[in-house]
């Protein structure tokens, strides 16, 4: 029996791998609910097999943290996690998106401008990883014997895009089969990666001088830098929770979904934190190079090109619905298609114009300022209703979620606070917020916007849905008769 057919018997017509599914951010309805829990945990994996988190552990390490404060941030950091598991819970209940469910929070129409953010941060992201898979599966064909030409570097970038914008094209149900499978795969060579580089660790080596003006200064900016992480994943979890059975247990959930980022995380940022104690990493794929066999060093850049395209299965997947979650009325695939063109484009740019590539993630790191406070009242909503929601009042003109002509202005004054409290205390290249020069040049811009932003929404909001609750018992009754 095939993949295919294996796929197509084991989910319902309208989600069925290989073929273009045909949900969009419309809810999903009872009888097409299918899945386990557990499958979230090889999606989420997948995604974050990734070289990203070397690179971060071995920044980390030259702000002038030994190897054991190098750890701890790490550790610490992707305990944020614990986050994403909780935004996910709300899928299975509301049938939806994640930037569609946030509808109750900041209403139909007033949640406008957090999707865009959504999709154009996103859309961002897949660009990077396009560019860092294209140029590592240059790297790999050249160790084949291939020739360093533009027209391989485009073969390259055409691989990349083909294969990333397929699987989004087809849907959720590819990227949980897929990601199974590229998940163990890319497991096992992060493994192995793992046993050469960690019995390299140097325990002795020479510290870095402090980025900041005291050593848990420099800690807290390194907290920072690995949170980030989870902290730009809390904006579409519910994306691959959806079609799980609105009675699916919300532990599992969450659990399975918050290891699936946590573990490969914290393993690949340890190998970060690892090798930048044992050789020079301002060249992260040079540097890593050195430490493991020659023979091993084609499997390495097979395994970064792996993990750029299973992280930008979920970029360019969730970023279509966070496009039609603006308002966009198109089928969901015609919404990856006008990704794949802008993700292309700036693919192509930094390609073979001008390699813009780290001043653009300096760029995208800042959008933290904004998906924090975001987070903080996404999560608070789903607090305050207990996780309950109307999901079709999420798509409709009246109702629960109408508001204020749309807007709902408690939202939207909280997330504003937020993003100006986060920006006041960032410490980033492109921006140092005042506030932040106060605390020894530390950077806490997410954790201030995700607690003030979060914190003032609860306060302002809670007697407004106690209200709101009162009234739907009132009326129960009336309906019953």
């Amino acid at each position: 029996m095939s993949m295919r057919t294996m796929a197509a018997e084991a989910h319902p017509a309208g989600d069925r791998a290989f073929s273009v599914e045909e949900h969009g951010i419309d809810i999903i309805p009872a009888g097409e609910r299918h899945g386990d829990p557990r499958e979230l945990f090889w999606v989420w994996l997948g995604a974050n097999l990734i070289f990203t988190y070397v690179i971060t552990g071995a920044i980390i390490i030259g702000f002038g943290l030994n190897f054991w404060a190098g750890l701890a941030a790490v550790v610490v950091g992707n305990l944020f996690y614990v986050l994403v598991g909780i935004g996910a819970i709300s899928g299975p209940v509301a049938g939806t998106a994640t930037l569609t469910i946030s509808r109750s929070a900041f209403g139909v129409l007033g949640n406008i401008p957090a999707a865009f953010l959504s999709w154009i941060t996103v859309v961002g992201w897949e660009a990077v990883n396009i560019v860092i898979g294209t140029l590592s599966l240059f790297a790999l064909l050249q160790l084949a014997g291939f020739p360093d030409t533009a027209v391989v570097k485009a073969l390259c970038l055409a691989v990349i895009m083909l294969v990333t914008f397929t699987v989004a094209v087809w849907g959720h149900a590819t990227i949980v089969t897929v990601n199974r499978i590229l998940a163990i795969l890319l497991a096992v060579g992060t493994v192995v990666l793992a046993a050469f580089v960690i019995p390299q660790i140097n325990l002795n080596a020479a510290v870095a001088p402090l980025a900041a003006e005291t050593p848990f200064a420099a800690w807290l900016l390194a907290l920072l830098v690995i949170a980030a992480a989870p902290f730009s994943w809390v904006n579409y979890p519910a994306d691959y929770a959806r079609y799980l059975p609105a009675s699916t247990s919300k532990t599992s959930v969450a659990m399975w979904t918050a290891l699936g980022g946590f573990v490969p995380a914290l393993l690949i940022g340890l190998l970060g934190v690892a090798a930048a104690t044992a050789t020079d990493m301002t060249d992260p794929v040079g540097g890593l190079s050195k430490l493991v066999p020659g023979w091993f060093f084609a499997p390495y850049l097979a395994v970064i090109v792996g993990g750029t395209i299973t992280n930008n299965f979920l970029n360019t997947y969730s970023s279509g619905l966070s496009l039609l979650a603006v308002g966009i009325r198109i089928k969901r695939y015609k919404a990856v298609l006008i990704d794949a063109v802008l993700g292309g484009l700036l693919s192509i740019y930094a390609v073979f114009v001008f390699n813009f590539t780290d001043s653009f993630i300096q760029f995208l790191s800042l959008m933290v300022i904004w998906i924090a406070p975001w987070s903080g009242i996404y999560l608070a909503d789903m607090l305050l209703r207990r996780n309950r929601y109307d999901g079709e009042a999420l798509h409709a003109r009246s109702g629960r979620y109408w508001y204020s002509n749309g807007w709902n202005f408690i939202a939207i004054g909280s997330f504003a606070a937020g993003i100006v409290s986060a920006a006041l205390f960032a410490n980033a290249p492109l921006w140092q917020g005042p506030l932040s020069k106060l605390i020894g040049g530390a950077d806490i811009s997410i954790y201030v916007g995700f607690l003030l932003s979060g914190g003032i929404y609860l306060a302002l909001m809670r007697r407004r849905l106690q209200l709101e609750a009162s009234a739907d018992r009132k009326a129960a009754p009336a309906a019953v008769s």
